[in-house]
């Protein structure tokens, strides 16, 4: 009787257990049907070693939907496509892109879905599209596993330029020069009154050169008041010159005044001689023969009435002279007698 009794107990739980699987399995197909999906394409450039079908896909950290299928673009072989499926409460928006992120330490990499802006209307579909695209952006894993060669480059040359700092003959060179840092040390420890006392002529020292920079800003000062006077003393200088200038420019726009009309009465003398030639000209050309006459004979006969001329005066010049000594004998002459005594 207790065996029979323990097949009815393990056939009952079989059973019910069987049950509750069923009804389980009837409630998450339900649930699966009530729930509102959307698709959409997501293009990757570049690996996307890691992800795969079942990938998570989370909006700000929150796991909305999944990877549902991964393949090559036909139009595009170097791109990647990634058709997901996410809650359809989602708030993906026009402004919405993707990320390829690292999902902790087993290498798994998810889609990260960010931005959204209040304002950006959704994400729909175009005519030309079968499904709304999402676009994607380089995170900042793939910016590092893209920069990783030129890392592993950078680390390899660091290291072999340490390889050569380290060679066995810069290694003798640092030893020597810490040796030598020792023995100044071991000396500076030695003299340390010679040191101290150097440091108080290196202070007496500073304070003179303070004692000699406050002289020396004392006379800056002094130079810089007498270069305001200089500078004062040349305006005043500068102002009486503009003054003096003034005056002169006027005196030298009333010469200029009288010089203009000296100019103009000159420029009327010359133009009336310019008309006295021109009618001296024309009087020569209308008296040409008599001139040419003239100049033949009448000159000649000119030039002996001249001379006799002459002559005359000499004459008259020398009956002048006698008159004025002696009238008497020049009008009775040398005719008179004188009175005889008889």
């Amino acid at each position: 009787m207790e065996t029979r009794a323990n097949y009815v107990m393990v056939g009952s739980f079989v059973l019910l257990l069987v049950f509750g699987l069923i009804g389980f399995v009837i409630w998450l197909a339900n649930f699966q049907i009530n729930t509102e999906v959307k698709r959409f394409d997501i293009f990757f450039r570049g690996s996307v070693t890691g992800l795969a079908t079942g990938s998570p896909v989370r909006y700000s950290g929150v796991r909305v939907g999944e990877v549902i299928f991964i393949g090559l673009d036909h139009d595009d072989p170097n791109r990647v496509r990634a058709l997901v499926e996410v809650d359809a409460a989602t708030p993906v928006k026009t402004d919405t892109y993707a990320t390829l992120n690292l999902a902790g330490l087993t290498g798994g990499l998810y889609v990260l879905l960010s931005g959204g802006s209040r304002e950006a209307p959704m994400l729909e579909a175009t005519s030309e599209e079968k499904r709304a695209i999402i676009p994607s952006r380089s995170s900042d894993l793939e910016s590092v596993i893209s920069s990783a060669p030129e890392l592993l480059d950078g680390a390899i040359l660091l290291l072999n330029r340490a390889n050569d700092v380290l060679s066995d003959s810069n290694r003798a060179d640092i030893a020597a020069t810490i040796k030598n840092a020792r023995e100044i040390s071991e000396a500076f420890v030695e003299n340390r009154d010679k040191v101290e006392m150097l440091i108080n002529d290196a202070s007496v020292t500073m304070n003179n050169l303070s004692e000699a920079t406050g002289s020396l800003k004392e006379t800056a000062q002094s130079i810089q008041t007498n270069l305001e006077s200089l500078t004062t003393s040349a305006n005043q200088t500068l102002k009486a010159f503009e003054t003096t200038a003034g005056t002169v420019d006027g005196s030298v726009q009333d010469v200029s005044a009288d010089l203009r009309v000296v100019l103009q009465k000159l420029d009327s003398t010359v133009s009336s001689m310019d008309r006295a030639a021109s009618q001296l000209e024309g009087l020569i050309a209308e008296n040409r023969e008599p001139i040419n006459d003239f100049t033949t004979t009448g000159l000649y006969e000119v030039s002996n009435v001249m001379i006799e001329a002459r002559e005359l005066i000499s004459v008259l010049q020398r009956i002048t002279t006698e008159v004025q000594r002696d009238p008497a004998r020049f009008i009775f002459g040398d005719q008179q007698q004188g009175y005889e005594a008889q």
